[in-house]
């Protein structure tokens, strides 16, 4: 085997590994049984050759491979992007935002610092704070984090403003932790229904590592995907 056809050949066998690893993660952490993920990982593996074939099409007529395409959205609805600080979401949202969809950020650091640091352009920001100074705000809108009623309010206002819309949301251990999981699950559960009927995005960054396992499965089973 020459080296080329090496190389190929083995980042092919990675993608591959990648790809059923990703999606065995996936399963896992949205609470799903041992009999559950058997049953489904063998109807996976019995029609694995459909996606085979969809593969081989789409290589003949010049598009990207699927594992070009791995972490991206796939449809509209809320996605949860498990990371330890919020980073790669603002990537997700810049994309959104470049297709053309409305964005509207949900921060805890100041909407200015966090437009700057990625390269938002002009959207509409929500500002999560119990200590900012309304009065010296400006036009950044405060939102105080033990309110999540009237932080619904102001999301689900923006996303009936008109379709396309693209939300992010960071400081989800936060609003955690001033307001208990079953209220915030119950806030996302809220937003989601607005999101998926106004044909809409919603980013989450979620620390898996900083909240209850069971917790997080609650969570991801609400999601259209994780990211």
């Amino acid at each position: 085997m020459s080296s080329d056809r090496k190389k190929t050949f083995l980042e092919g066998f990675e993608a591959g590994l990648r790809a059923a690893w990703n999606e065995v993660i996936k399963m896992a952490s949205r609470g799903y049984s041992s009999t559950e993920l058997g049953v489904m990982a063998k109807t996976r593996l019995a029609t694995l050759h459909r996606d085979v074939e969809a593969e081989a099409v789409r290589y003949d007529e010049g598009g990207a491979v699927a594992g070009d395409e791995a972490g991206e959205i796939s449809e509209r609805g809320s996605y949860l992007v498990n990371e330890e600080k919020a980073d790669s979401v603002y990537g997700h949202f810049r994309d959104l935002l470049r297709a053309g969809a409305r964005g509207l950020a949900i921060t805890r650091a100041h909407p200015t610092d966090v437009g700057k640091r990625f390269q938002l352009g002009e959207v509409e920001a929500i500002w999560l704070s119990r200590t900012a100074d309304k009065t010296k705000a400006g036009d950044v809108a405060i939102a105080d984090p033990t309110n999540l009623v009237a932080l619904a309010g102001a999301v689900i206002a923006f996303l009936e403003a008109g379709g396309n819309a693209a939300v992010v949301l960071e400081g989800l251990e936060y609003l955690v932790s001033l307001n208990g999981f079953g209220s915030v699950l119950r806030f996302l559960q809220t937003l989601n229904e607005k999101v998926v009927v106004k044909d809409s995005y919603l980013l989450i960054a979620a620390n898996a590592d900083a909240m209850k396992e069971q917790e997080y499965r609650l969570l991801a089973k609400e999601m259209a995907g994780e990211l």
